[in-house]
């Protein structure tokens, strides 16, 4: 996939939509010009047998940073709606796992993704979004999930599905700089191949849903004899697609205290996402 550029960020043959309802002024394109560039052809062959495993975010991950010169968060969700959305993969620093929930009850609402959603009205229709730090209005989103954290730049590729919008967030760095229209380029190729197998991860991850939180917690301990009993807990009510204030009020602890033993966890399965952990005990 192309996009040809006769300004900085502006596709020929994109529309350019208007400013969000916040007062921000992301950059937001329609995708119309979809010829794949020779550097994402490899691509769909590693992936297409990823799908239905806990290795597919993974190799999304190890796709975009094969064809960029690097990024610092990337995101695979699905989205029905401004306020309900349904991540499948996340890869961030650790430090920012603390603040996700944070983001769901506070700023989902607020974020300029939900802008570029209308720009993608139709099945199959594609837009992107270019967002830096002075184009969100919120200091409390900006300030936690940008500034505060050297990010210059995200990149949002959200294509139309039949029942609901796919997306692929991708952020940068200072220390890289901002995304070249090349590298633009890349992403959004890479996007329209891996977003149309995200609804695939989905019914698989529904197998998880056909066990109990009782059943999950045996197969942890069956599987992973290195976890605490604590963390089989946590990891169960994860798996079953529980939230964090969900999994507290269930076990009797704290928030904090399920954000630990969930974070542990997961260092020591080596997975990054409910739904990669989910994977690992509905074989």
């Amino acid at each position: 996939m192309i996009i040809d550029t006769n300004e900085v960020g502006a596709p020929l043959g994109g529309k350019k939509c208007a400013r969000g309802e916040d007062g921000s002024m992301p950059e937001i394109m329609q995708i119309n010009d979809r010829r794949m560039p020779e550097a994402i052809g490899g691509a769909y062959e590693k992936l297409l047998p990823k799908i239905g495993t806990e290795e597919f975010g993974s190799t999304v991950r190890d796709c975009v940073a094969s064809t960029t010169a690097g990024v610092r968060r990337i995101y695979l969700f699905e989205a029905t709606g401004r306020e309900h959305s349904d991540l499948q993969y996340y890869f961030c620093e650790p430090s920012l796992t603390d603040h996700l929930p944070a983001y769901s009850k506070h700023y989902l609402r607020l974020d300029p993704v939900w802008d570029a959603y209308r720009a993608a009205p139709a099945n199959r229709d594609m837009a992107l979004l270019r967002i830096r730090p002075q184009d969100i209005a919120s200091p409390g989103f900006r300030h936690t999930f940008f500034e505060d954290c050297g990010i210059v730049e995200r990149v949002s590729v959200i294509q139309r599905g039949s029942d609901q919008w796919r997306v692929i967030n991708v952020a940068r760095h200072q220390n890289d700089g901002c995304f070249s229209d090349a590298e633009i380029s890349a992403l959004v190729a890479l996007a329209s191949l891996a977003l149309p197998m995200l609804p695939l991860n989905r019914a698989h991850q529904a197998k998880c849903d056909q066990l109990t939180v009782f059943q999950l917690e045996d197969r942890f301990a069956a599987r992973f004899e290195d976890l605490t009993a604590r963390e089989r807990q946590v990891c169960a009510r994860a798996a079953i697609g529980m939230s964090v204030e969900a999994t507290a009020l269930d076990l009797a602890i704290a928030k904090t205290s399920v954000l630990t033993y969930r974070r542990r966890a997961y260092h020591r399965l080596g997975v990054t996402s409910p739904y990669e952990l989910c994977s690992l005990v509905t074989h």
